[in-house]
């Protein structure tokens, strides 16, 4: 053997696995077909976990000392509609800009000076193989061909990897794109922000896919800036689109008046089509570029690629025996790539069309606060700080609520999430960074498996019922699905002519696509956890749904008394708080009595949670699902601040209801609203209110012996209160 591992293509991926695999007294061989330093097309963009493993390879250190201050990246701005959204990177985590002439080089170097040997200007012509399992690389050297023999050869060669492995190409119909670079000069304004511009043209704008700009500044008046197109795009219509781009910048930003052009653009191809189960194979590894880790939302995909080198290099150290007859099983790296990557990139050619569906949905619902596009916004366009900063509130961490930390406990909700990302990554990639929610964090986050266990651990202390994953899962299922339906917004407009369809066009489409899924894997894995819980799962959530029509059928309507909204939350919203504690009394075989106290404990709890999101959306704050003020107020769904400020001071009555018939469905139009539902003491009514339902569910648990879990789900009611004060 040359080596025990051969890496092609020593950019960020193939030169990560190579360090790692020297660290690990690996004999490796890193080959690249051009002379390093060497430019390459690309954002140059690093996100935190990007700069995590720099710093763990040293590189991070290498850079500073030779290239002095990095230009560092607090988050992303992302431009639609001549409005922008930001992201922000969180924790004093931030990103870095690294031309990638200067990073290629520096993690290569930081390779060999780990112990692997480089041959520059060698190209891959072919994989050799043996009885179906890989054994090395054909390679063409200064005119000469040689072979090269090792037990692993991992591929790092981007969109090379067709000349190696041409059944790739058979994927690339709808799972590539192309990217167009160039440098620009002569620019004021910039910050330390990404800028994303979606699209540069209409989707349907020269019956090309949809498309996106960038803008990422390297300097206080230089940029790299480029285009990127989700699908084939013919080279003249490439230039077409990068000229725009430009000229867009130029003519609507006074930044870009007087920008320069430094050199003529580059392009090169993108590839999107990632799926893990095709990233391994006998004594073969794809990495980065080459298993098609692109975003298809922004481009980026250099701090996946070196993530994907590390893991390749990890599973590849772990099952690799000198002298073996045989090929490693690598097959760890298939689920390792799996649970880190989930809903990161499109699934292969399955699900291509839904991902110009969910495109074109971020494209028309930039403006909506409505749940599943909130998430979705996040998840896609911001995966780099998905797990850093939790989407909604929802998530806040409980642990400190849990007096010994639960380790159990953690163990059995990180089985629920493995049971809900198996349900959804197949059909819905991106939902798998939803449901992947959690996985990641340290501590244990507040989610609805949580009251499910700890409601079956009230009657078994400590003790979990297999059944008890699938029930919770199922459960939590169903509430993403409910959130899903809380996204279907009333079609205000038919087809826009300079937008394309209308918001609730494309967003109503995903969100029912999206509901009827999750819905109906929540009734599959309620079947599988028995016919009792597929029952109370059914009832539950039928009566929950007619909850919501009572609650859209009242819409508007000012005469609706307190009483009759807090009925209609009761069934809408605290039946499904009362759902996974009746299932957790169920599945730990509780009697009557205390399943009866444990269900009022979660219908109260429900209440409690609905009237502190109600009360902080009518302060001004965003709710703990995505939901504000101006689009609750649109929809006509008013809460008891409102209710309570119409109905008891006749002063404010007036004057608020004249707001409410013009329906403001801005943030800037409730701001009135907002003011006089202070004035009338509206939102200290629903906190008033949140505090009685709280106490009813405590005075529910006194049904129970003092103990630990008690005690946390009591420290559970006090959580929903606090979480009514304004955020940080």
């Amino acid at each position: 053997m040359d080596a025990d591992v051969i890496v092609v293509g020593a950019g960020p991926a193939g030169a990560t696995a190579a360090y790692w695999l020297a660290r690990y007294g690996r004999r490796v061989l890193l080959l690249d077909r051009q002379e390093f330093p060497r430019p390459k097309t690309c954002g140059d963009a690093l996100g935190p976990p990007a700069v995590r493993l720099l710093q763990d390879m040293g590189v991070l250190h290498r850079l500073q000392n030779e290239h002095g201050d990095l230009r560092h990246i607090r988050g992303m701005r992302v431009r639609m509609h001549q409005r922008w959204r930001t992201f922000t990177h969180q924790g004093g985590r931030s990103g870095l800009l690294v031309p990638r002439i200067i990073l290629d080089e520096a993690v290569r170097e930081q390779a060999v000076a780990a112990g692997a040997y480089m041959l520059s200007r060698t190209r891959a012509v072919r994989l050799l193989r043996d009885e179906g399992a890989v054994v090395g690389v054909e390679v063409s050297r200064g005119g000469r061909r040689t072979r090269l023999h090792a037990p692993v050869v991992v591929v790092a060669c981007g969109a090379a990897v067709d000349v190696l492995i041409p059944t790739a190409s058979a994927h690339a119909a709808v799972g590539r794109g192309q990217a167009i670079r160039g440098h620009l000069s002569g620019v004021t304004g910039l910050t330390d922000m990404l800028e994303i511009y979606t699209p540069v043209t209409p989707p349907s704008g020269y019956g090309l896919p949809p498309s996106y700009g960038w803008l990422f500044p390297t300097g206080s008046s230089t940029a790299n800036a480029g285009v990127g197109v989700l699908g084939p795009c013919p080279g003249g219509h490439l230039t077409t689109l990068w000229d725009t781009f430009v000229r867009t910048l130029r003519d609507t930003d006074p930044r870009f008046t007087g920008l320069r052009q430094d050199g003529s653009p580059r392009s090169a191809p993108m590839r999107f089509d990632f799926v893990p189960e095709r990233c391994a194979a006998p004594g073969l590894l794809l990495v980065g570029d080459a298993a098609g880790m692109t975003s298809p939302f922004t481009g980026q995909g250099i701090g996946p690629a070196m993530e994907s080198g590390r893991l390749a290099a990890l599973a590849i150290h772990a099952r690799l025996r000198p002298g073996s007859p045989s090929a490693p099983d690598l097959t760890d790296y298939i689920r390792s790539l799996k649970n880190s990557y989930v809903g990161h990139f499109e699934h292969g050619n399955r699900s291509a069309r839904r991902h110009l569906l969910v495109w074109r949905t971020l494209h028309s619902t930039f403006d909506s606060e409505r749940p599943l596009f909130t998430l979705a916004r996040q998840a896609l366009l911001f995966p780099d700080s998905l797990d850093e900063t939790r989407v909604t509130r929802v998530l806040d961490d409980a642990t400190g609520l849990l007096a010994d930390k639960s380790p159990r406990l953690r163990a059995d909700l990180l089985a629920v999430s493995e049971v809900l990302l198996n349900a959804v990554r197949a059909d819905w990639p991106f939902l798998g960074r939803v449901t992947a929610m959690g996985r990641s964090m340290p501590g244990i986050p507040l989610r609805p498996a949580l009251f499910a266990l700890l409601a079956g651990r009230l009657i078994i202390p400590g003790g979990t019922p297999d059944t008890a994953i699938l029930a919770a899962a199922s459960v939590e299922l169903g509430y993403l699905a409910a959130l899903a339906g809380l996204s279907v917004v009333e079609e205000t407009r038919d087809r826009d002519p300079k937008h394309g369809d209308g918001p609730a066009n494309w967003g109503n489409m995903l969100a029912l696509m999206v509901g009827d899924f999750l819905l109906g894997k929540a009734n599959e894995l309620a079947a599988r956890a028995g016919t009792a819980v597929s029952q109370m799962f059914g009832q539950s959530l039928a009566t929950a749904t007619e909850g919501r029509i009572r609650h859209v059928r009242h819409a508007h309507d000012l005469q609706l008394t307190k009483a009759e909204h807090i009925a209609i939350l009761t069934q809408q919203t605290a039946t499904l708080f009362a759902l996974p504690c009746r299932l957790g009394a169920l599945l730990a075989g509780a009697t009557t009595a205390e399943a009866a106290a444990l269900e009022a404990y979660g219908r109260h709890l429900g209440l409690a949670f609905q009237l502190t999101e109600e009360a902080r959306s009518a302060t001004g704050q965003p709710t703990r699902l995505g939901m504000t003020l101006a689009s609750e107020l649109a929809s006509g769904t008013f809460g008891i601040p409102v209710l309570h400020v119409l109905h008891h001071n006749s002063k404010l009555s007036t004057r608020l209801k004249t707001l409410i018939v013009r329906r403001p469905s801005t943030n800037e139009d409730a701001e009135t609203v907002i003011r006089l539902i202070k004035e009338g003491r509206g939102d200290t009514e629903a906190l008033t209110m949140a505090a009685q339902h709280a106490e009813q569910a405590r005075a529910a648990l006194r049904h129970f012996a003092p103990g630990p879990d008690r005690n946390a789900m009591e420290r559970l009611l006090d959580h929903t209160l606090r979480s009514a004060r304004p955020l940080s």
